[in-house]
C-alpha cells in the first residue's frame, strides 16, 4: 500500500534561544500499511532550510510521527527564524518511483534575556605593587548580546580577597583601594586573581562573569631575615654556625647579603659572609659562661635595603659541636619523671586515706544497751529467765491500772496558758559500775515525770 499524505502540509513551532537538544514539534502523516511493518514505518527527511546544522529529525517508533528537535544553540539575534523543508518516505522503498511528500516547518526563535559577555572573559594586567591608593589598574567592561533591547549593564567586585581593588558600576574602570602586596599568600607566580560580574536591568536581569589577572611587578620593600632564629653551641671550641639569609623580594632586591654585628654583639661573636653572600658564619670569640644570650644583627640586601635582626644563642658547658646543652637535656628528660613521680604519690596517699576511713568505720560498733550478764555487779540483782511458782503467777493486772480509770475528764481550755513541763531528763549509762545505782535511781525519776513512758512498778535489768 502506497505512503498516505501528510496530516498536514504546514507547521508553526517556537523554541527559546540558547537551548539545544530540546523538542520542536511533531509531525504526522497516514500510512494504510500494517501498523509496525517495514512498509509502515516512515523515515523523515530535513531537505532544505538546515544550513547551519541547527536542527535533527527521528522517527517515533511507537506513534510513527516525526520528532523535530534543536542540535545545537540558537541565536536570536544572529537568525530569529527557519523555515524548513521536510520529506517523508517508507523504511521499505517503492517498486516504481514516487513523488517525495513535502512538508514545510516554520521555526521561530524566541529572544531570552542573555547575561553580558565580557571581552575577552580573561583579561591580564600589569602594575607596581607599590602604586598609591586610587590608582587605575585597569578598565574590564562586558557587552549585552540583546542587542534588540536597550539594557543597562553595572559592575561588581566579586572575587577580591585581598580586598585591594575597587571597580566603577558604570564604567567598569577598576582602581585601587588597598596597598598591594606581591609578597602575600594571596599572590602566585606574581599574579593575583579576581572576579568580575557584570549585570544587565533586564527581566530577570543577568549576570555575566570575567576573571582579571593582575601581575604584581615586585620592588625592594623587604629587608632580609634569617632562616633560622636560634641556635646553640658550645663554650669550648665552638663549631662556626652557618645561617641562611632570605629575603622575600625578587632579584635584585635579594642576595648578595652583607651581614654586620650591633649591639657589642662583636664582643664575643663574628660573622662573616661565604662566597655567594647567601650565608653569614657565626662563630663564637671566646667561652661564655653556661647561659643564654642574644646576638644583634643588620642585614642588608644587594639594593642596601637593611633590616635589624636578633638571634637568640644558647651557649653550653662543652666541646666541639653540641644539638642542646647536656645539663638542659638531663632536665628537660627528668621533668616528666618528677611529674609521674608525684602523680604516684598523690595515687598512694589517696588510697591510704581510704584505708583509714574503712577501719574507722569497721571500730564504731554500737554498744548495748544493757549490761552483759558475765559482768556482776554488787547491787544488782539477776533474775532467771523461768518464772516462778504458782505463788508468783497469782496476781491481780487490774492493780497496775488502779487509778487509770478514775482519772477526771480532761477538759480543753483556750483561755488560761498551760504550763511548760521541763522535758525529763535521761541519764547515759554510767562507766563506773559503782555509780549503776544512781544510774537507775534518776532514770526511775526520770520515767515517772514522763506523760510518754509507761507505767512502772518493777525495773528489770
Amino acid at each position: 500500500m502506497p505512503l498516505g499524505q501528510w496530516c498536514s502540509l504546514q507547521y508553526m513551532a517556537e523554541v527559546a534561544e540558547n537551548e539545544a537538544d530540546v523538542e520542536v514539534t511533531r509531525l504526522s502523516v497516514t500510512d494504510m500499511d500494517e501498523a509496525g511493518s517495514t512498509a509502515w514505518r516512515a523515515v523523515y527527511t530535513i531537505v532544505q532550510g538546515d544550513e547551519g546544522g541547527f536542527f535533527r529529525i527521528s522517527t517515533d517508533s511507537e506513534s510513527n510521527e516525526g520528532i523535530l528537535e534543536t542540535a545545537k544553540s540558537l541565536d536570536f539575534e544572529a537568525k530569529n527564524q527557519f523555515v524548513l523543508q521536510v520529506a517523508v518516505t517508507n523504511q521499505v522503498p517503492f517498486a516504481v518511483k514516487l513523488p517525495t511528500s513535502i512538508a514545510t516547518v516554520t521555526v521561530n526563535v524566541r529572544d531570552v534575556n542573555e547575561a553580558p559577555i565580557f571581552y575577552p572573559p580573561v583579561k591580564t594586567a600589569e602594575v607596581s605593587e607599590d602604586i598609591p591608593l586610587g590608582h587605575e589598574v585597569t578598565v574590564y567592561t562586558a557587552q549585552d548580546p540583546d542587542k534588540m533591547r536597550s539594557q543597562k549593564i553595572k559592575y561588581f567586585m566579586e572575587n577580591d580577597r585581598a580586598g585591594w581593588l575597587a571597580i566603577h558600576p558604570e564604567s567598569g574602570l577598576i582602581t585601587t583601594r588597598a596597598a598591594l602586596d606581591r609578597e602575600s599568600y594571596l599572590v602566585k607566580n606574581n599574579t593575583y586573581e579576581a572576579v568580575v560580574l557584570a549585570v544587565d536591568d533586564g527581566s530577570p536581569p543577568a549576570t555575566g562573569t570575567g576573571t582579571l589577572l593582575l601581575t604584581l611587578w615586585d620592588v625592594n620593600d623587604n629587608g632580609p631575615e634569617l632562616e633560622r632564629q636560634e641556635v646553640t653551641v658550645c663554650n669550648t671550641e665552638p663549631e662556626t654556625q652557618h645561617l641562611r639569609i632570605l629575603d622575600k623580594d625578587q632579584p635584585p632586591n635579594t642576595s648578595p647579603f652583607r651581614a654586620k654585628l650591633t649591639n657589642n654583639s662583636d664582643e664575643n661573636w663574628a660573622v662573616e659572609m661565604d662566597a655567594q653572600g647567601e650565608v653569614a658564619m657565626l662563630k663564637l670569640l671566646r667561652p661564655l659562661k653556661e647561659d643564654i644570650y642574644s646576638v644583634y644583627f643588620h642585614l642588608l640586601d644587594n639594593q642596601g635595603m637593611g633590616q635589624a635582626t636578633v638571634l637568640t644563642a644558647t651557649v653550653c658547658e662543652c666541646k666541639g659541636q653540641v644539638d642542646r646543652c647536656p645539663g638542659r637535656q638531663a632536665a628537660t628528660i627528668g621533668a616528666p619523671a618528677i611529674l609521674a613521680i608525684l602523680g604516684a604519690i598523690l595515687a598512694l596517699l589517696i588510697i591510704l586515706l581510704l584505708l583509714l576511713l574503712f577501719v574507722r568505720k569497721r571500730k564504731m560498733v554500737k554498744e548495748p544497751l544493757l549490761l552483759p550478764e558475765e559482768d556482776t555487779r554488787d547491787n544488782i540483782f539477776y533474775y532467771g529467765e523461768e518464772g516462778g511458782g504458782e505463788e508468783d503467777q497469782d496476781y491481780d493486772l487490774s492493780q497496775l491500772h488502779r487509778g487509770l480509770e478514775a482519772r477526771p475528764e480532761v477538759i480543753l481550755r483556750n483561755d488560761v496558758v498551760p504550763t511548760l513541763l521541763p522535758a525529763p531528763q535521761y541519764h547515759p549509762r554510767p562507766t563506773n559500775p559503782d555509780e549503776i545505782g544512781n544510774f537507775i535511781h534518776e532514770n526511775l525519776k526520770a520515767a515517772d515525770t514522763d506523760p510518754t513512758a509507761p507505767p512502772y512498778d518493777s525495773l528489770l535489768v
